[in-house]
Order: structure tokens, then C-alpha cells, then sequence
């Protein structure tokens, strides 16, 4: 039987962060455009900063419906189902907004040791409704692992990028950003800031394995002792609940931002419509 709930309940949290694929879905305004569901892996692609605040990574794909649908709208639905144990689907529903590489927010979410390779923006996604339902007719599906094609792709055009800073390399990632992700299929903007952003892009070589978890980042090289291995995760936990805070408060003036955005834009939307009923009383 299904259940809503205003947050994500906190035994759910940890369920969510182990599953290795989740969707997301999106639409434009328009009725005659086209809505979008996208499948989403690599692991540790997602992550919960509070119960009403989520986040992900996004890789470049020949495409950019996401991000589109975001800034047009900010409507954003992710899904989670368990194809292994207990049958479950979990439903996040939520306004997001975008921070393309190169941005304050997608800097504080994915520092260079936690980028992957053709990371173009950082997803947040202010949870405003959690839904979860049985997923009785979801099949069971055993887990083999992530596919490694992507990130090595663009892992040579962002070295593409990196052989001539001061170039723009024909074969490297803010070309082909510019090529596949200005607009979307029913050209609605896309990208606007990372294909024009000076710094290339880079990522530390554990981030170019698909499978890589983000705990396994920076403990490489060397034997230590259990000692040394508790303080060093106490530690890595500590600097991680410090940059999730200073996030969270980075990107809900990220979210704000983006709605006063749109309410100038409704509101001027709103003033020239007035002014073309003025003008045609005056006519009549």
C-alpha cells in the first residue's frame, strides 16, 4: 500500500544511497513538447544532505532534456526500485536547480577529488513529498557492476581539453558541450555557463573507475594500522558532515536565486500582458 510522507524518513536514507541506479523525470510546460525520464548510474552518483535536500552528479549524455526542464520549471520526480530483497519503490518529488561546472555550488558539491569524468552540474533537489509503493511487479535483477564506456570517452576529450588550455580542442568536452547540450530536443536553453568556463576540466585518476566509491578516494598507498584507520575515518566523517553544511546553506541560496529568477520573469511576463489590455481598451 502506498504512503506519502513530507520528508524522506530516515530509515530510508540508507536504502536510497546503496541502490546503484536510480530515474529522473521531467517535462516542459508545453503540451506538445516532450517529457523525459533519464536512467542514472556510476555509484555514489547520489547523495542526501538533510531529509529534504538531495543531490546528484550529472555526467554529460548526448543530451540535455534534465537541465532544460529544470530551469524552464524546476519540476523534478526521482525514482529508486529494488530489483534484490524486499520489493520496494520510492518516489522523490521536488523543485531542482542546476549548477554547471565551473559555479560556486557545483565547486562546494563535487571538489576535484569527487569529480568523475564529464561531470557537467551538480543536480539539487529541494524534496517537497516522498512517496513509497510495494513494487510487486518489479523482477528481480542481479547486479554485475557499472559500465566503464562512458567515463572513459569523456575522459579523452576532457584530455583533449587539457593538452591546450588556451585552445578549444575540436575533440574535448566544452566542444562537444556545445555541439549536444545548448538546447534540448524542443530547444529549450541547456548549458549556459561550463562550455565557457576557463578552467578545463579535470578529475583525480580513482574517479575515472565506474565502480570507485567515493570512501575509497584518498586512503591509497601504504599499510595502516586499525588505529590509524579508525581516526582517519572519524576524520574523513567529520570534514564530510562540515562540507555537506556548508553546502546545504550554499545551495538553498542557489534555490532562492533561482526563484526570485523566475518570479522577475513572471512578474515582467505579468506587467506586458497588463499593458496589452490597456492598449487595447484604449483602441476599443
Amino acid at each position: 500500500m502506498g504512503k506519502f510522507y513530507k520528508a524522506i524518513p530516515p530509515e530510508l536514507i540508507p536504502w536510497l544511497l546503496k541502490q546503484e541506479v536510480f530515474w529522473v523525470a521531467t517535462a516542459p510546460l508545453s503540451p506538445e513538447a516532450h517529457v523525459n525520464v533519464s536512467p542514472k548510474g556510476v555509484r555514489d552518483s547520489f547523495h542526501v544532505v538533510s531529509p529534504t535536500l538531495v543531490w546528484y552528479q550529472d555526467l554529460t549524455g548526448s543530451g540535455i532534456e534534465t537541465i532544460s526542464h529544470l530551469r524552464e520549471n524546476g519540476r523534478i520526480t526521482i525514482m529508486f526500485s529494488a530489483f534484490e530483497g524486499p520489493p520496494r519503490i520510492v518516489r522523490l518529488f521536488g523543485t531542482g536547480s542546476v549548477h554547471e561546472y565551473g559555479s560556486p555550488e557545483y565547486g562546494a558539491l563535487i571538489p576535484p577529488e569527487h569529480r568523475r569524468p564529464g561531470s557537467r552540474a551538480a543536480i539539487v533537489i529541494d524534496v517537497h513529498k516522498v512517496g513509497t509503493s510495494c513494487g510487486y511487479a518489479v523482477p528481480y535483477y542481479e547486479f554485475k557492476g557499472h559500465r566503464q564506456t562512458l567515463l572513459d570517452y569523456f575522459d579523452k576529450r576532457e584530455r583533449a581539453d587539457q593538452a591546450d588550455p588556451s585552445a578549444h580542442a575540436e575533440k574535448g568536452l566544452k566542444a562537444y558541450w556545445e555541439e549536444k547540450n545548448l538546447r534540448s530536443i524542443d530547444r529549450l536553453p541547456g548549458l549556459a555557463h561550463a562550455p565557457r568556463v576557463e578552467r578545463t576540466p579535470d578529475c583525480r585518476e580513482e574517479m575515472r573507475r565506474a565502480d570507485t566509491p567515493l570512501g575509497d578516494v584518498g586512503e591509497r598507498g601504504g599499510k595502516k594500522g586499525i588505529g590509524h584507520e579508525h581516526a582517519s575515518a572519524n576524520g574523513t566523517a567529520k570534514t564530510e558532515r562540515t562540507r555537506q553544511e556548508k553546502v546545504a546553506v550554499l545551495v538553498r541560496a542557489g534555490l532562492e536565486r533561482q526563484r526570485v529568477q523566475e518570479w522577475v520573469v513572471a512578474f515582467a511576463l505579468g506587467l506586458a500582458v497588463a499593458a496589452i489590455y490597456v492598449q487595447a481598451a484604449h483602441i476599443l
